[in-house]
């Protein structure tokens, strides 16, 4: 058994480039959300099955299950980015995703909603792993490297929720709900141990850096664009059920069709993160998301003149491609001179954006309709971005009397 490990690890040393270290840092990301995602996939088909409420109370009981742990992983990241300031980050790393399969494992073996919902928030307040994964690799990667790094990441984190779901529903479906929370622990128990053995310690980050050289309307309008990208990334599957409708599919056709433009698009930002995260070393950062903003907010709009659910399919998968890059290339650009409670703010406005897109969408097509969404949407990340390029454009003054921070 013991040397059967050992041929494992020796295996996966094998596929790892020079710069391992920053490598299994997203290796693990991709362990977390994989195991997270794996449970995801049929948590509502769970929570009907042990709820003891009738229909209506039961829904609000998934949306509340479902939705916690956004709102409180939002709440917490810049605190996690604070204590990684003061503790060894590779450290607080481990225990963050140690504690996170601890907490996966002990949801499948209950059977009371309250103690579920519990388990959810302290799973949310936890979720500042993939805020000391960015601090992490802002600490390790040469400043050359750091956006494509910051995309790799992102790509991890892409392709674990990618295989998640579908691992996790076969699992379910075949061996019964509990088995996939098992899964889910010892697959974490093996990242941790990966992490251990491969990711390279670094000093707490501390804030020092960031004092004089940082201006703090850059980090909110980056704040800002990182959310408006996020919702585009997050809005459509609460209201696909509606958008189908327009193309006349129902019932398990648009089940099925649901699923496809799902697991589509999230494929596509695979492919679309790793395309515009070459190009950075050849174009200027700035003008890479401006780029990729400008050309996801055409594909946003392109929505609504689809003719049917291919082609809808298509353009949104475009869109995906391109707005994925944009969240680690803004991050690229503070990472090196940003402390931890920096990187966690930032890292905040991608799980406000996972909580909050879905209610956006929903209420705003409640009231009004698609074409209204898909401008708002368009609108909202446009000025996030014309106010980010203008931030940059400004050459920000050392309060310290030291030189400026470059500007990429």
């Amino acid at each position: 058994m013991e040397s059967a490990i050992r041929r494992f690890f020796k295996k996966i040393n094998a596929l790892a480039p020079p710069d391992k270290g920053i490598f299994f840092i997203s290796v693990s990301q991709f362990g977390v959300a994989f195991s997270f995602n794996c449970i995801m996939a049929f948590m509502p088909f769970y929570i009907l099955r042990i709820s003891p409420f009738g229909t209506k109370e039961t829904m609000i009981w998934i949306g509340l299950i479902m939705g916690a742990a956004h709102v409180f992983a939002a709440l917490t990241a810049t605190l996690w980015g604070q204590i990684s300031a003061r503790l060894r980050p590779k450290l607080l790393f481990e225990i963050a995703i140690f504690g996170n399969g601890l907490i996966m494992l002990l949801m499948g073996f209950m059977d009371n909603l309250y103690v579920i919902l519990l388990l959810r928030i302290i799973q949310g307040c936890m979720g500042g792993i993939s805020t000391i994964g960015l601090v992490l690799i802002a600490s390790v990667s040469p400043r050359e490297r750091l956006h494509k790094e910051m995309s790799r990441f992102q790509m991890a984190m892409h392709l674990g929720q990618l295989l998640g779901p579908p691992a996790g529903a076969y699992i379910a479906s075949t061996l019964g709900y509990q088995y996939p929370f098992i899964v889910s622990f010892l697959a974490i128990t093996v990242i941790t141990l990966f992490c251990h053995r491969h990711v390279a310690d670094a000093p707490p980050r501390r804030e020092i850096r960031q004092q004089g050289t940082l201006p703090k309307r850059g980090i909110l309008v980056g704040w800002a664009l990182g959310f408006a990208a996020t919702v585009q990334i997050t809005f459509l599957p609460s209201i696909l059920p509606h958008v189908l409708e327009d193309f006349r599919l129902t019932g398990n056709e648009a089940l099925n069709t649901a699923g496809t433009i799902m697991m589509a698009y999230t494929a596509a930002a695979i492919p679309g993160n790793y395309l515009i995260s070459a190009m950075g070393g050849k174009i200027e950062l700035k003008k890479l998301i401006a780029f990729a903003t400008g050309a996801a907010c055409l594909c946003q709009v392109l929505l609504i003149v689809c003719p049917g659910a291919i082609s809808f399919a298509l353009v949104r998968m475009v869109q995906v491609g391109c707005i994925s890059a944009v969240f680690p290339l803004v991050l690229s650009i503070f990472a090196r001179d940003a402390g931890g409670g920096t990187l966690g703010f930032l890292n905040s406005s991608r799980f406000f954006g996972n909580a909050l897109g879905p209610f956006m969408a929903t209420s705003i097509v409640a009231y009004s309709g698609l074409l209204t969404l898909y401008l708002v949407i368009a609108g909202m990340t446009l000025v996030a971005l014309w106010s980010f390029l203008a931030s940059r454009g400004v050459q920000p003054v050392s309060l310290s009397g030291g030189k400026p921070a470059e500007q990429q």
